[in-house]
């Protein structure tokens, strides 16, 4: 059972920006990805951002995890008595890549060089971003702030040119993540999927996998929730949300939604 508290800020000046402030938490999160930019700032003690062994992913207090859109990460506790206070920033696609044309003219979308970084002046400027979205400061400081944050993380953090990737997506999960995307209520079979890819099912799995890091059911589980997501933040009532995410029992949704974001339904829409 998770004792901590969480709370959500979306200063309504600044669209695509979302801080979560999370206490005292012990809960532990799956294999997720985002798609948008994710920096996650601990401030009590620790947990793995990856699985345990897959290298320096552990995040400690005084630390910083950065969260590329579509890296599949995770939150995993030491311990059972372990309990993190830290706070999450999430920056929309458009938000970071305007930013990146106001601070180096480059109309692209940065990646970030680590996963697990210490620093003291990113860090800072965070504290101040969070500082001035609490305050409801005026709308030039808010900006100030926000600016000093993205020129901190890009700067210091990015790779500001364009990566190169080494293959393309193949079109086969191309087309399976695009059919799972827009059937986010419908219950899908892998037979119905490979059929929409052009592939037998064992190997629509694996190329499916190897190219976004999650099998299709999660993947699909988490864009249903992301989905939720959105219909929450626009006021949607919770049954209706449930409903047009794919649950048909509210209670799965919530539970679902839970260990996915850490917050209820509820916690998520209370601001």
């Amino acid at each position: 059972m998770n004792k901590g508290s969480i709370r959500y800020l979306r200063p309504k000046e600044i669209e695509g920006l979302e801080i979560q402030e999370v206490v005292n938490s012990n809960h532990s999160f799956p294999n997720h990805t985002h798609g948008f930019h994710s920096v996650g700032v601990m401030e009590a003690d620790g947990c793995y951002c990856r699985q345990p062994g897959s290298g320096s992913s552990f995040v400690r207090s005084g630390e910083i995890a950065l969260f590329n859109p579509g890296l599949v990460h995770s939150g995993v506790l030491t311990d059972l008595n372990t309990r993190l206070t830290y706070r999450v920033f999430s920056f929309d696609n458009p938000l970071i890549k305007k930013a990146l044309v106001d601070l180096a003219e480059k109309d692209s979308l940065p990646e970030f060089k680590s996963i697990v970084i210490k620093d003291k002046l990113t860090t800072g400027t965070l504290t101040q971003l969070n500082l001035a979205v609490k305050a409801r400061t005026s709308r030039l400081a808010l900006d100030t702030a926000l600016a000093r944050a993205a020129a901190a993380l890009l700067a210091r953090h990015c790779e500001t040119v364009p990566r190169v990737p080494q293959t393309k997506e193949p079109t086969a999960v191309k087309l399976a993540r695009e059919y799972l995307t827009e059937n986010l209520s419908g219950q899908i079979s892998l037979d119905e999927l490979s059929k929409i890819a052009g592939l037998s099912r064992y190997h629509l799995l694996r190329v499916f996998k190897r190219a976004t890091g999650l099998p299709p059911h999660s993947y699909h589980l988490q864009q249903r929730i992301e989905h939720a997501k959105r219909l929450l933040r626009s006021g949607t009532p919770f049954a209706e949300t449930a409903l047009q995410s794919g649950f048909s029992d509210q209670s799965h949704f919530t539970n679902t939604f839970r260990k996915y974001t850490g917050a209820t339904p509820t916690q998520y829409t209370c601001i």
